[in-house]
């Protein structure tokens, strides 16, 4: 019996390494240590590995799905505890390399959930097991001696998924492991010694396919009547669901069957306009005489008529051929050893609803040759266009049709008015074309205003599809003209502050205030007469306690300091419009960077750095930053953000206002939740780096739609 790789993970609570018996802090309750150490185990599944000793890639996730620890190999982690407060943590261990198919490249898995206890040791384990499918070939000295050439291609049907086992590279003796899909297609390859080539003929699929299966494809020649044979042989596990194909190889084989049409091209898509009067006629010819002729397709409304989804036009039974007749598909007379059939769909496609439709065709010749194809076709109004959808904005919309003329029709475009008005607005250029479909933006929309369009070409307008362009809101006092009077209770004492607030029972911003306030430090209040229009708010970077406190102003809420370390910030504000940029003035006059903590300590001595930066989200809730554990928002990698824009500054602009556009970069088409917009003195204040006396500021921001 083989072995399957285990993982034994124990988590030890070391409390022996502080005199009280566990670790405490005042904020965050009790802490513990977790080490992690290795080993194998034997289980009943029949699996291999080459690696002796396995290096696996370890990761550690807190319950609120932030990786704690991560590490490419486990060693490191077993002489170095970890230090992690009480909780769940979630344990995932790998090893190999995750593909769609690769030789000799299995992929382990395995996760864990462990509770950490204070005072308690707690053991976890992970089991990793295979996650690919193996597939080896083998071949006998029959094969060998038959044929100077040969080769099997298996894949799973993914992009990527697909390996060749070839008698000329070695690979033929490797195993091939694939990322499991439910199915493996397997095809031969050979050249005999004649020079005579069979690509295709010899070709299978294996359904029902499961991860930690392994496939062994073994070929071997034997006679028969109609001469040489490649006999096949699929074992799955060695022992169970085997598997035994035998398809004849005839040399000098005559030509494969042949498809041909009246004009149209088989497997690229047709539209075809309802009650079509044209004729769609499939021609086949098979030099070796046909032995079967399948149709196959997957349409209820053709099922209904009678077709059935599955049947061979060679010795039909009379009662199935007269529906299927009936029903519009009609044929000659196609018998065994039959050279040459014509098939005729016309009668079907005239009484076709609107619709699409596939109808797969696959010929079997007397010597054991099979070609298929596909006849596609989409039932379309009898009409040159078809209006498909709209992607509205607040000020802006895309709009999308297709055309269902073999040509592209003149005069090709969109019509759009409010569903107010009477008269259309036409657009005939700035079209982007794709195939058969077409879009174009349109722009000056009105927010929340109902819109319908459809596509025009120089015959007729189509059908007729309405939209509502989304809401256009701004950001309550983004023009930061008014400020309240905000209080916050500390073990100090009451401390009062300005916020840029148009009332507390309405807070959308926030600002470093609430933290720097225990040291009696304001870093942000408002601006009279430095302003571009009524007042601006002043940030501006401070010391506090000899510690640096950045000033910054946001979408928000301030939480709670932690200690002299840090804080926790609560970012966004509920939002759910799309706007295309954040438009506003600045004023920034950078101080030395003379506050330094790592990773930035480089940066000591040079012009300190302002940022204002926007982000579009669907987060569940806000998200909560912290500060001293370094918790930031990741804004290459989070998931949710939908979009996101910058702008960073370093150089003085000498006591002038200057005017910004920051564009907003979407990467999905989501609808948002929550909005962040944030402006800092000093850009690397999270990590304590920054110039004390860097003054920025911020006046009359909006959103352009």
């Amino acid at each position: 019996m083989k072995k399957l790789l285990h993982i034994i993970i124990y988590c030890i609570l070391i409390s022996g390494l502080l005199s009280c018996g566990n670790d405490k802090d005042p904020l965050h309750g009790e802490y513990g240590y977790l080490k992690l150490n290795f080993s194998k185990a034997k289980d009943d599944v029949s699996i291999t590995t080459k690696e002796a000793d396995p290096i696996f890639a370890v990761s550690i996730t807190n319950s609120q799905g932030i990786i704690v620890k991560s590490v490419t190999n486990h060693k490191t982690l077993e002489s170095d505890p970890l230090k992690l407060k009480t909780g769940i943590y979630y344990i995932k261990a790998t090893t190999g390399e995750s593909v769609e198919a690769g030789f000799d490249k299995p992929f382990y898995e395995g996760r864990d959930t462990i509770s950490i206890k204070a005072g308690a040791v707690e053991n976890g384990n992970v089991v990793c097991s295979l996650c690919n499918v193996i597939v080896n070939v083998q071949v006998d000295t029959t094969v060998e001696n038959n044929f100077k050439e040969y080769y099997v291609t298996v894949t799973n049907g993914n992009n990527g998924g697909s390996l060749i086992f070839s008698n000329d590279n070695g690979t033929l003796t490797k195993n091939g492991y694939f990322a499991c899909t439910g199915k493996l297609d397997w095809s031969l390859y050979l050249v005999n010694n004649n020079d005579n080539i069979y690509d295709g003929d010899v070709k299978g699929t294996i359904t029902d396919v499961k991860p930690k299966q392994n496939y062994t494809l073994k070929f071997t020649t034997s006679s028969s009547e109609e001469g040489g044979a490649i006999n096949i042989s699929i074992v799955c596990d060695s022992s169970v669901n085997v598997e035994n194909h035998n398809i004849s190889i005839v040399l000098n084989k005559k030509a494969k069957p042949v498809f041909s049409t009246n004009g149209f091209a088989l497997g690229t898509k047709q539209s075809i306009p309802e009650e079509s009067e044209q004729t769609w006629q499939v021609n086949v010819e098979s030099k070796a005489g046909l032995k079967e002729l399948t149709l196959t397709h997957n349409s209820l409304a053709m099922s209904n008529m009678g077709i059935p989804y599955s049947f061979n036009i060679v010795g039909l039974d009379a009662t199935t051929k007269a529906a299927i007749n009936t029903a519009g598909i009609t044929w000659g007379a196609i018998e065994t050893g039959t050279e040459n059939g014509t098939i005729n769909f016309s009668s079907l496609i005239s009484t076709l609803v609107k619709g699409s439709y596939s109808i797969g065709i696959s010929a079997l010749d007397r010597q054991s040759q099979s070609v298929s194809t596909s006849f596609v076709f989409d039932i379309v109004p009898d009409v040159e266009t078809t209006t498909l959808s709209a992607e509205p904005w607040a000020k802006h919309a895309f709009l999308y049709g297709k055309w269902n003329t073999e040509s592209k029709p003149s005069g090709l475009g969109f019509e759009y008015k409010k569903v107010s008005d009477t008269d259309w607005t036409q657009v005939t250029s700035g079209l982007s074309e794709d195939g058969i479909n077409y879009s174009v933006k349109i722009t000056n929309l009105a927010p929340s205003t109902a819109y319908v369009f459809r596509t025009i070409s120089a015959k007729e307008p189509s059908n007729e599809i309405e939209f509502t362009t989304e809401a256009a809101t701004q950001i309550p006092n983004m023009s930061f003209d008014t400020w309240v009077s905000e209080s916050r209770s500390t073990s100090l004492g009451t401390k009062t502050y300005n916020s840029p607030n148009i009332s507390l029972s309405e807070k959308w911003w926030d600002s470093s205030n609430g933290g720097s306030c225990l040291a009696n430090v304001y870093p942000v209040g408002p601006e009279t007469s430095h302003v571009v229009e009524g007042k601006a708010a002043k940030v501006e970077s401070k010391s506090a306690l000899g510690v640096l406190a950045a000033g910054s102003v946001y979408l928000g809420e301030f939480g709670n300091t932690i200690g002299t370390s840090g804080a926790y910030l609560d970012f966004g504000r509920s939002y759910t419009c799309r706007p295309q940029s954040l438009h506003g003035y600045y004023d920034y006059s950078p101080a030395s960077i003379n506050k330094t903590k790592d990773p930035y300590t480089s940066l000591s001595g040079q012009n300190d750095y302002g940022q204002i930066y926007v982000l579009l989200t669907d987060w569940a809730s806000p998200f909560t930053v912290n500060t001293s554990n370094k918790v930031f928002v990741d804004f290459d990698n989070d998931a949710n953000i939908i979009a996101y824009g910058e702008l960073t500054f370093n150089q003085s602009t000498n006591g002038s206002y200057k005017e910004f556009t920051i564009p907003l970069v979407y990467r999905n088409k989501r609808t948002p939740k929550y909005c962040v917009i944030v402006a800092s003195s000093s850009k690397y204040g999270d990590y304590f780096t920054g110039g004390i006396g860097s003054v920025l500021y911020v006046d009359e921001f909006e959103f352009i739609f």
